[in-house]
């Protein structure tokens, strides 16, 4: 089962063929094992998020859950947080330290040929010209591309830490110059907020600033840009500029945000339902103004979206939706952090570029999710929660101590800890040995 979740890893390269969507599959072989087990606390908030999405999903439309198209858009939630579960149900002692290195060189390597050629035909700085003329490497969107290579950014600097290489920092100047070509602002904006938060020690006080940034200035952007005089749940947009960058941004001031607003006035508790956004509600019956219920809907399964995780997420889960997905985050941070600091004093470095990755993607992906629907896109969620599974799975090597014989002697697994044996480093940046 753990070379399912190896092969899923090794193929987020690209969506244009999008098996790395299989990283769910061992749930459906070993679902018995998710019982007689403890798990970290981010497994909490996590599972009752999607229960929450379930529910919501079967008041709303309980017919998407039989269509492709569902999965694929409006319900990609499920295909992107699923291989965490699977990470609970199978099990595996490799060097994971080795394996996300590999991986690293793999993800960059495999792009030096169609960046190439797009440097041959465009040119560095093509991109300031012409919008269009931007890299998109093995994706479908440019956003895709972007957001995975921002991912790929982070995973290369938990690498470096652990083991500091001149190679290493060859191809994360490299990553670094095709995540510039994409031209995706949202994954630039991501990637280098990163690097402040690791200069100020990723202490949790500043990630607490960060999440509560964010979701404040997205609400405030979406009231700014909203007309009192446009009635946005029925409005139909129509784009007039043609520079295709700034007719993205104008979608979004004009209509997204303040239409995701308008949602989550009409029901600011649970939402209108998951998967609403894209959908003509024609009527909405609510009660004290807390409760919204739609009728006279047509479904429509989409890419249309808020443009922004917390907008989204606020008009169609509402605050219940938003706040578990930030609870989950928030202590899937913490763990990571822990894990790390573990890993490197009493651990000799075991799986420490993992826990390092899933603390700065996380942080990179909040960050991203202002700009764009990124909690949910699989291009950018899969690297991560990929590598959660991995690490849920890994179980410790048995190691002899020779002074007492034959004795085996098993370290603990990462996700029994719940609390650091040594508070005091739990906060360092120390690298694996």
């Amino acid at each position: 089962m753990a070379y399912i979740s190896l092969l899923a890893l090794f193929l987020t390269v690209t969506n244009l063929i999008p098996v790395s969507a299989v990283g769910f599959l061992p749930i459906l072989f070993c679902a018995w094992r998710f019982f007689g087990r403890s798990y970290p606390s981010f497994i909490t908030p996590l599972t009752a998020l999607t229960l929450y999405v379930l529910v919501s999903t079967l008041l709303y439309d309980p017919h998407s859950l039989t269509e492709f198209d569902f999965y694929r858009r409006d319900g990609n939630y499920f295909v992107a947080y699923a291989p965490i579960f699977a990470g609970c149900v199978y099990a595996h002692r490799w060097d994971l330290n080795k394996i996300l290195r590999a991986f690293f060189v793999f993800a960059v390597l495999i792009n030096v040929p169609p960046y190439a050629y797009y440097i041959v035909q465009n040119g560095l700085l093509s991109i300031f010209k012409n919008y269009d003329n931007s890299f998109g490497s093995f994706f479908i969107a440019r956003n895709a591309a972007g957001g995975f290579l921002a991912m790929l950014f982070c995973l290369g600097i938990a690498c470096y830490l652990q083991k500091r290489s001149k190679i290493l920092l060859a191809l994360i100047a490299l990553n670094a110059l095709m995540l510039f070509s994409t031209f995706s602002r949202g994954s630039l904006l991501g990637a280098v907020a990163v690097l402040p938060y690791l200069y100020f020690g990723r202490k949790r006080v500043i990630l607490a600033t960060l999440m509560s940034s964010l979701v404040v200035a997205s609400l405030a952007m979406a009231i700014y840009n909203t007309e009192p005089n446009v009635n946005y749940m029925g409005y139909t947009f129509t784009i007039h500029n043609s520079d295709a960058k700034l007719a993205n941004l104008n979608i979004r001031y004009e209509w997204l945000w303040p239409r995701a607003l308008a949602y989550f006035r009409q029901s600011p508790i649970v939402g209108m339902g998951f998967g609403s956004f894209d959908d003509q509600i024609r009527s909405v019956v609510s009660y004290f103004g807390l409760l919204g219920v739609p009728s006279d809907i047509i479904i429509e399964h989409s890419d249309s979206h808020a443009h922004n995780s917390y907008l989204n997420f606020l008009a169609e889960l509402g605050v219940v939706g938003l706040a578990l997905m930030l609870s989950f985050f928030w202590r899937l941070i913490k763990w990571s952090q822990y894990g790390a600091a573990r890993s490197a004093l009493i651990e000799r470095g075991r799986n420490f570029a993992a826990f390092r990755f899933v603390e700065l993607s996380s942080v990179c992906l909040l960050v991203m999710a202002a700009t764009e629907h990124r909690l949910v896109s699989p291009s950018n969620v899969l690297i991560l929660t990929l590598v959660v599974s991995l690490l849920l799975a890994a179980r410790p090597v048995r190691v002899t101590a020779p002074e007492h014989g034959r004795r085996v002697v098993n370290a603990p697994p990462p996700y029994r800890d719940q609390r650091h044996p040594y508070p005091s480093a739990a906060g360092r940046s120390v690298p694996g040995a």
